[in-house]
Order: C-alpha cells, then sequence, then structure tokens
C-alpha cells in the first residue's frame, strides 16, 4: 500500500511485528477511561481525529483541530492522549484491526474461485475505505521506519494469505505444484494492490463490479483455475 509522500513531522514509534494487535505503543502514552462516557468520549476523539488526520495530514494537524471536531474543550483531548502523537497512534491501531476484520474471507466459501473473488472484493473495499489515513501513515513513514514498517506488514499478511491459499490448492492437485507459490502470491497481490491504487488513489472511473471480476478473472487464469457466474457475480 501506498500514497502521497509530503513531508511529514516525526511521530513516536510503533513496534510491529507482523499482526494487528502487534501495535503495541497504541496505548503506552493514553489515559485509561475508567467510565463507559470516557470510553465514548475516546471513541469520538478517535473518530473525528482520524478525519482531521486524513483532511490535514499529520504535520498540520494540531490537538486543537481534534477538539473543535469533536465539540470538547482543549483540555479534554489531553484527559485521554498524552499528545497529538499518541492520538495518531490509537488511531492507526483501530485501523490496523479494522484491516484484519475486512480482509477475513467467508468460511462458508469453498470454492477456490468464490475465495478469491471475496478476496479481491474485501481489499479492493478496504482500500476504498482507507486510502486516505493510508497515505497519512505513509506520509509519517517518510521519518518513522515504524510506520513503514507497518506498512509493508499489512501488505505481507495479505500476500502470506493468498501464499497460503495457493499452497493449499497445490497440496489438493488443483494448482500446478512446480509453480512458486511464494512468488505467484505476491505477484497477484502487486496486480490487485497496484491496480487499487491506480483506480482510487488517482481517481479514474470504473464500475466496482466490472474490477472485480476482471481481477478474479486474470488471477485464477494465472492460476489455471476455471471461472464460473458465481464468482463473478
Amino acid at each position: 500500500m501506498t500514497a502521497s509522500t509530503t513531508s511529514a513531522q516525526a511521530a513516536p514509534p510503533v513496534r510491529s511485528s507482523g499482526t494487528a494487535t502487534s501495535v503495541s505503543a497504541a496505548s503506552a502514552t493514553e489515559r485509561d477511561p475508567l467510565t463507559e462516557r470516557g470510553r465514548r468520549t475516546r471513541e469520538k476523539l478517535l473518530v473525528e481525529a482520524r478525519k482531521v488526520f486524513e483532511r490535514k495530514g499529520y504535520p498540520a494537524t494540531r490537538i486543537s483541530d481534534i477538539a473543535e471536531a469533536a465539540g470538547v474543550a482543549h483540555g479534554t483531548v489531553y484527559t485521554y492522549f498524552e499528545d497529538k502523537a499518541a492520538v495518531f497512534r490509537a488511531v492507526v491501531f483501530e485501523l490496523a484491526n479494522q484491516l484484519e476484520r475486512e480482509w477475513r474471507i467467508s468460511p462458508q466459501l469453498s470454492d477456490p474461485v468464490d475465495r478469491i473473488a471475496e478476496a479481491n472484493r474485501n481489499f479492493l473495499d478496504s482500500y476504498s475505505a482507507h486510502a486516505r489515513l493510508l497515505a497519512v501513515v505513509e506520509q509519517v513513514g517518510t521519518t518513522e521506519p515504524e510506520y513503514r514498517q507497518l506498512l509493508a506488514d499489512f501488505r505481507q499478511r495479505y500476500v502470506e494469505r493468498a501464499v497460503a491459499g495457493i499452497r493449499r490448492l497445490q497440496k489438493e492437485g488443483i494448482v500446478d505444484a512446480d509453480l512458486d507459490a511464494y512468488l505467484s502470491g505476491s505477484a497477484l497481490c502487486a496486480m490487485v494492490e497496484g491496480f487499487g491504487r491506480q483506480w482510487l488513489v488517482r481517481r479514474e472511473r470504473h464500475d466496482p463490479q466490472v474490477v472485480s471480476d476482471t481481477l478474479t478473472r486474470l488471477w485464477a487464469s494465472a492460476l489455471g483455475l476455471p471461472t464460473h457466474p458465481s464468482a463473478t457475480n
């Protein structure tokens, strides 16, 4: 995943070891709200902070901008977060968890092409929903390697799922066993990711269903899988 690379004001690191919950610094400088009302206020702050970060970018965002957007006093933000960097870290933590949920494939799907189709739809829908925030994470990543690594980890998990699927199909004799599973999965993910960036970031006009159907047919054809109407509708 990639996006704009304008200069970024430094933000404290996010440690990532390849899982969404590994954004372990997400609460390091937060003040834990003890009441239900406090939790609701914190959630509202994060929702509005995300909008501000997406609109203004990390360097230009101020605590006062977040407070104004959330309709709270300036000091209220500091009740829950030590500083702007802690707010951003918490927003990114929520993003990581969202991506993990959104990329899951229904366990009810058994047909390999149906699973590929759902995976592609999930990825494109997710990319569309989070493109602006991902751009800000990359912006911060230009000065903070930990955030850059976080984006790399997002992509690696996407690739690993594809590779695991290919290897499973090879064991079942459905896909050519001589095909390099890792290279194939990485290349096919790059196709979907690259087109998603071209389409969504550059705002090209294409029918989402046609995009999903086409990418699924290309993916299935590359693996020698027959496509059928249910997988592309």
